[in-house]
């Protein structure tokens, strides 16, 4: 997955980024040196400090607490090596869609995995319905999602699954629920007594688990 920029580009950005080209490798990866140089933590994102290290010098502190901020695409306070990326112009998403798949490529290889997947819902959305989503995302079930398979999905081009509630709460797949698990049914950001009532009082047996017969919320949709 190589890019390559227009010479004006390639201008602008060498105005701000101290080694601003020669990110693009041969064979589809990214030359992340620049980054990986001045993550002097090794924390695997940039703080603001670290961030103006590869910023031209000269900068004032506001120029450089402008072009953090521009960088911090996710808004969290820290810039990792994908934001890095975009911001140098290394990655050029073309549409929304791509700009959301690239944000949530942590490892930049090209295909999301299911806390990639994950990161880019909303927090108010339920695992259950994440991990939904994913499978019907993932055309190829090779437990990852392209971009291809991504820009399908996002479109409604995609076949919906006939998973039921309880299999996709069921992350480890033993025919039975512990509280966590039941919980992945609710929003992320969901309260946790309610939860914890409700599957008390769903365990009939009180073995700490739910089985189909005690909870079967039958199909997804």
């Amino acid at each position: 997955m190589g890019f390559h920029l227009p010479v004006r580009a390639l201008l602008a950005i060498a105005a701000v980024v101290a080694i601003p080209c020669g990110f693009a490798v041969a064979g589809g990866g990214y030359d992340t040196s620049a980054f990986t140089a001045a993550d002097l933590d090794l924390s695997g994102s940039l703080s603001a400090p670290e961030f103006s290290t590869t910023l031209r010098p000269g900068l004032s502190p506001k120029a450089q607490a402008k072009f953090f901020k521009k960088a911090d695409l996710n808004r969290n306070g820290s810039i990792q090596v994908n934001e890095f990326l975009i911001f140098t112009g290394v990655i050029q998403p073309q549409k929304a869609v791509e700009r959301v798949f690239y944000l949530a490529d942590v490892s930049i290889d090209g295909a999301l995995d299911f806390e990639e997947f994950r990161s880019s819902s909303k927090a108010n959305v339920s695992l259950v319905s994440i991990r939904r989503d994913f499978l019907e995302a993932d055309v190829d079930q090779s437990g990852a999602v392209t971009l291809a398979e991504y820009v399908k999905f996002r479109k409604g081009e995609t076949f919906p699954n006939n998973y039921t509630v309880f299999q996709l709460a069921d992350f480890d797949a033993n025919g039975q629920l512990t509280f966590t698990e039941f919980g992945y049914a609710y929003a992320q950001n969901a309260a946790k007594p309610p939860i914890q009532e409700r599957f008390i009082l769903l365990d009939d047996n009180g073995d700490g688990v739910l089985t189909t017969s005690e909870w079967n919320p039958g199909v997804v949709r």
